[in-house]
């Protein structure tokens, strides 16, 4: 009698916790586990108070000719590429998120239960081309109402634009490789939107701008554009500039909605840097304004 009360009993609470949407405990800062497969079986998006309060930055492990990583979010900030001040000023003071950073080798790879603990996820580019079923828990993601940013450079590796492109091209967006132009500044803000809020310029260095396909530009939003493209700073490599059709626009800031979700893109990763160094940094012009706009929106804490 007694066991069969027990039974009863995690019967009851099983049906409690599935209509209540109970998910396991978010993984620790700093080292989400690595999933065993990229194949894994999609679960439902279960936004809890806990997701709503955690972003995920994918890196691959690609080092540079410095020999340290760039745009780490919880490296010792010594550098100026760190993001170590985007993640203590905006993400964590200012938006109250907790911070995660997972690096995408060949034998670690992004899959449905790494990412649906957070509400926000930055594909920041990888040394690698992105599997097929890394594609689709990236996909899946944003459809059930996750957030996700993408931006690629040079620093990522010889393949991080193939990387991105992956999961882009089935969007009408495809990135282009990095430009290698001088710092500049964007100031052809084109739309009214909550990123934009208080923004007159923000800068780049080396940008990696968006193309966006004629179909794609009827559910795309631009944002602003690095314009016009013949300006230092704005100008694309001669393969690229080839390939603009003449409906095609070529941006640096964009959103989207994706099923439930949202997808914007920013055409320069530099933007976000502690500084002081080569381009620019998080302190300069409007950049951290833009920033804290741009998370704060991805986040759900701007609805419009």
């Amino acid at each position: 009698m007694h066991r069969l009360l027990r039974l009863h009993a995690a019967s009851l609470m099983l049906c409690t916790c599935m209509l209540a949407g109970c998910v396991s405990a978010p993984p620790t800062a700093r080292a989400p586990a690595a999933a065993a497969s990229s194949t894994s079986i999609m679960l439902p998006m279960v936004q809890s108070a806990a997701a709503r309060q955690r972003v995920l930055f994918l890196a691959g492990d690609f080092l540079p000719e410095s020999g340290y990583p760039h745009s780490r979010v919880h490296d010792d900030g010594s550098r100026p590429e760190s993001f170590s001040q985007l993640r203590t000023q905006v993400l964590e003071a200012e938006l109250g998120l907790v911070v995660d950073e997972f690096i995408i080798t060949t034998n670690a790879v992004i899959t449905a239960g790494l990412l649906m603990p957070y509400a926000v996820v930055v594909l920041g580019s990888n040394g690698r081309t992105l599997q097929p079923g890394e594609v689709a828990a990236l996909t899946g993601y944003v459809s059930d109402g996750g957030a996700m940013l993408v931006y690629a450079d040079f620093q990522y590796g010889p393949d991080n634009w193939n990387s991105d492109n992956a999961f882009l091209k089935q969007f009408g967006v495809e990135v282009f490789p990095d430009n290698f132009q001088p710092t500049t500044q964007i100031t052809d803000i084109v739309e009214s939107h909550p990123i934009m809020d208080g923004v007159r310029s923000f800068a780049t260095e080396g940008s990696s701008q968006f193309l966006i396909t004629e179909p794609a530009r009827a559910v795309t939003t631009v944002l602003a554009r690095c314009a016009p493209l013949d300006r230092a700073g704005c100008a694309l490599q001669e393969p690229e500039r080839t390939r603009v059709g003449p409906n095609d626009d070529v941006v640096c800031t964009w959103v989207r909605a994706v099923g439930r979700g949202r997808l914007a893109g920013t055409c320069d990763r530099n933007t976000f840097h502690n500084g002081p160094g080569v381009g620019t940094a998080l302190s300069e012009f409007d950049n951290l304004r833009y920033a804290t706009n741009l998370f704060r929106w991805l986040a759900g804490r701007s609805l419009s």
